[in-house]
């Protein structure tokens, strides 16, 4: 289950990893976390790839589902698969996600920028 359209790249990795694989694209945009969890588990999938914000990937997994994330890779034109916000990209690999860690800090007053910012 997914709302993007596939690459052929990506179909290959996971059918490499999965075997034999029906993908199906659900289109639509979700209100939320909940309703992303609800559609996966009424349609019976077994996996999800999912782009969301980060709030939402927290959700779902706090609801035990840990979908994949594709990762990929900013390349020069001529060498990338799909294009977005003028930048290429080609797809490197999927990983799931077991869980999203925000680490912060605390930025009072006396707080200054470091030379790495």
């Amino acid at each position: 289950m997914s709302r993007h359209p596939w690459l052929p790249s990506q179909e290959r990795e996971l059918r490499r990893i999965f075997g034999e694989i029906k993908i199906e694209q659900v289109p639509n945009p979700f209100a939320s976390a909940e309703e992303v969890v609800k559609i996966f588990k009424q349609g019976g999938y077994d996996e999800m790839v999912i782009v969301a914000p980060l709030s939402i990937i927290t959700r779902i997994c706090d609801m035990g589902v840990h979908p994949l994330w594709a990762e990929m890779e900013i390349v020069p034109e001529e060498k990338s698969e799909v294009e977005a916000a003028s930048r290429y990209y080609r797809f490197k690999k999927f990983h799931r996600i077991r869980a999203v860690k925000l680490e912060f800090e605390n930025l009072d007053p006396a707080a200054k920028r470091r030379d790495e910012d």
